[in-house]
């Protein structure tokens, strides 16, 4: 069940991010810039502060614990970042050879 509720939290939380990472444009381009600028501001603040601490980040923590799953510094950094730079430490070592 704990599984099952991790699993949903970590759905959820990716589509919440990526809600976040496609508002900006679509505000600017619908938006008038004094209307978009405080609101992408407002989001990029969300994204990459580090002293807010994602409730759902939280949440996960919790149940990483329950599950004796190592637990996790922030969300964006551990499902986005990191799978990116192993991706091109992945394609640097393939054309190393």
């Amino acid at each position: 069940m704990n599984k099952l509720l991790l699993y949903s939290l970590i759905v959820i939380h990716f589509i919440v991010i990526l809600l976040l990472i496609i508002t900006p444009p679509l505000v600017i381009i619908m938006e008038p810039f004094w209307v978009s600028i405080p609101i992408c501001i407002w989001v990029m603040h969300l994204m990459f502060s580090p002293v807010l601490v994602c409730p759902a980040t939280i949440w996960e923590n919790r149940l990483r614990r329950k599950l004796k799953m190592p637990e996790i510094k922030t969300f964006f950094y551990h499902y986005f970042i990191v799978p990116i730079c192993k991706f091109f430490m992945w394609i640097k070592r393939q054309y190393k050879k």
